[in-house]
C-alpha cells in the first residue's frame, strides 16, 4: 500500500469517523443546536467529557454564558437536520423550528434535549481551554439517558439503522457503524488444510 501526504488543514479527519453530536445550549430564552465532530470522554470519576467549539459560533457564546450544554447523539434518520444545523447560525435562525426537531426536558441543566436523538448527556462546564481557534469545554456529566433499544452499557448496533449513532467523516460525509465485534471470542481454529 502506498501512503499519500495529507494537507495539514485536513489532518484532523484522520481521527474520524467519530460520532457527530448535536450540542444544545440556552441562555436568556435563546437556544441553539450545533453539530460537533470533535468530542472525547476525559474521565470516568468524575464523569467528564470535552467538546471543541469554534469561537465564532453562537453556541460558543451560549455555553460560555450559561456554563452548561447537552450532548445529543443523533442517528441516520436525522442526517438532513444535522447538516442543516451546521450550515446556518443560531444567531439568525431558530434551528428547532426550522428543522422540526423537538425540545426535550432536561433533568439537571437549562439547555434542552433534542427529543429525536438516541442519547443525551447533560453537562456542567468545569474548565475551558482555548489553544487555538476552538475552545475546549470540559464538563461533568450530571445526567445521562439513552434509548433502551439502542444502548445498554454500550451501543448495541442492531440491524435497524435508525438505532445506530451517526458518525462524521468530514465535510458533508457521514457514516454509521456496520456492526459490533466481540474481541473476547477465541480466534477460529486452524484446519490442517491451512
Amino acid at each position: 500500500m502506498a501512503k499519500v501526504s495529507v494537507p495539514l488543514e485536513r489532518a484532523h479527519r484522520i481521527l474520524s469517523p467519530g460520532p457527530v453530536l448535536l450540542v444544545t445550549a440556552a441562555r436568556k430564552g435563546r437556544t441553539d443546536i450545533t453539530p460537533i465532530g470533535w468530542s472525547s470522554s476525559v474521565s470516568t470519576r468524575p464523569p467528564l467529557v470535552a467538546i471543541a467549539v469554534f469561537q465564532g459560533n453562537f453556541i460558543h457564546e451560549l455555553i460560555k454564558a450559561s456554563g452548561e450544554y447537552v450532548v445529543n447523539v443523533p442517528s441516520l434518520d436525522l442526517l438532513k437536520q444535522v447538516q442543516y444545523c451546521g450550515s446556518v447560525s443560531g444567531r439568525d435562525v431558530d434551528k428547532f423550528q426550522a428543522t422540526g426537531l423537538h425540545q426535550g426536558e432536561p433533568q439537571q441543566v437549562g439547555a434542552p434535549l433534542v427529543d429525536e436523538c438516541l442519547a443525551h448527556l447533560e453537562c456542567a462546564v468545569t474548565d475551558v481551554v482555548t489553544p487555538g481557534d476552538h475552545s475546549i469545554f470540559i464538563a461533568e456529566v450530571v445526567a445521562a439517558q439513552a434509548e433502551e433499544e439502542a444502548f445498554q452499557d454500550y451501543w448495541l448496533l442492531k440491524e435497524e439503522k435508525e438505532l445506530r449513532p451517526l458518525h462524521h467523516l468530514g465535510g458533508t460525509y457521514y457514516s454509521i457503524l456496520d456492526g459490533r465485534i466481540d474481541a473476547s471470542a477465541p480466534p477460529p481454529e486452524k484446519t490442517e488444510e491451512e
